[in-house]
C-alpha cells in the first residue's frame, strides 16, 4: 500500500512540473499555477501517513470540536494576515475594501518550485488599508493545524472526565493543555515575526545578527514554526491517547 501512494504522488507531482513549465506561456498562467498548485499539495497529502488521518479522525466529534475546529481554521486561513498586519504596524489606513485573486511568476530555478507552490495562485483580501493573503500553504496548513486542535481538544476534555472519575492527578489534563497552547503559540510565532521585522529596520540589529533579517530565519519563521506546531500537537494528542490507555488499564485492573 505504501509503495501504492508513493507511486500516486509521483504522478500528482509529475504534473506539478509539467504545469511549472506550462506556467512560463503567461497566456494561461493563472489556471496551470492552480493545477500546478492543487497537483503537489494533492501529492504532499497523500505521502503523509495513513496512521496520522486515522488517529486525529477517529475522534469523537462533539460541539467542542467543530468549535476549536472552525475557530482556528477562521483565523488562520481568514484573519492571519490582518494580525500580524495590525501588531506589526505595517499598513496603513485607506478608505477601501476589495478581494482579488493573484498568481506569482514561476521562478526561473525549478529548486524555488516549493515556495512557489506554497504562494500562488492567492486571494488577497484588503479591508481599509489591511491586507490578507490567502496562499495554498497557508490554508493546507491551516486545515491541518485545526484537525489537530479540534482532536486535541477532544482527547483534553475526554481526559478530564476519567481524571475526575478516578480522582487523580490533575497534572494529567494541565499538560496537554499546556502542550495545545504551546503548539498554537509556536504557530502565530508573532516573537520571531517581530524580531524578523525589527531586523530590517533596524542596521545595528542587522550588522551585529545578520541572520534575523535573512530570508533563511523567515523562511524557518513562516513554514517551519507552523509545521512545528503540527508536530507538537500531534506528539501531545499520542500522549494523551498513551495516558488514557493507561487509566482503562487501571480500571479493568481494580474491577478485577
Amino acid at each position: 500500500m505504501r509503495k501504492e501512494k508513493i507511486a500516486i504522488a509521483l504522478v500528482f507531482f509529475t504534473v506539478t512540473v509539467i504545469t511549472y513549465f506550462m506556467s512560463f506561456s503567461r497566456g494561461a498562467i493563472f489556471i496551470t499555477s492552480a493545477i500546478s498548485s492543487l497537483s503537489f499539495w494533492a501529492g504532499v497529502l497523500i505521502l503523509i501517513p495513513s496512521k496520522f488521518f486515522r488517529m486525529i479522525l477517529n475522534v469523537k466529534k462533539t460541539r467542542a470540536y467543530w468549535i476549536s475546529f472552525g475557530l482556528y481554521l477562521f483565523f488562520h486561513v481568514m484573519l492571519y494576515g490582518f494580525f500580524y498586519g495590525i501588531i506589526l504596524g505595517l499598513d496603513i489606513f485607506i478608505p477601501e475594501v476589495s478581494v482579488s485573486y493573484g498568481v506569482g511568476i514561476p521562478p526561473s530555478s525549478i529548486l524555488l518550485l516549493p515556495y512557489w507552490e506554497s504562494l500562488s495562485p492567492a486571494l488577497n483580501i484588503v479591508i481599509f488599508g489591511y491586507e490578507d493573503i490567502i496562499s495554498p500553504f497557508i490554508t493546507f496548513i491551516g486545515i491541518i493545524l485545526a484537525l489537530l486542535i479540534g482532536a486535541n481538544i477532544e482527547k483534553i476534555l475526554e481526559l478530564k472526565r476519567e481524571v475526575s472519575k478516578r480522582r487523580a492527578n490533575a497534572v494529567l489534563v494541565g499538560v496537554p493543555i499546556i502542550g495545545v497552547v504551546s503548539g498554537t503559540s509556536c504557530c502565530l510565532s508573532l516573537p520571531s515575526i517581530i524580531i524578523y521585522f525589527t531586523a530590517l529596520d533596524l542596521g545595528i540589529v542587522y550588522s551585529v545578527l545578520p541572520i534575523l533579517a535573512s530570508p533563511i530565519y523567515f523562511s524557518f519563521v513562516w513554514y517551519g514554526l507552523p509545521i512545528g506546531s503540527a508536530v507538537l500537537l500531534f506528539e501531545n494528542f499520542r500522549e494523551m491517547n498513551k495516558i488514557l490507555q493507561r487509566l482503562n488499564k487501571k480500571k479493568v485492573c481494580e474491577v478485577k
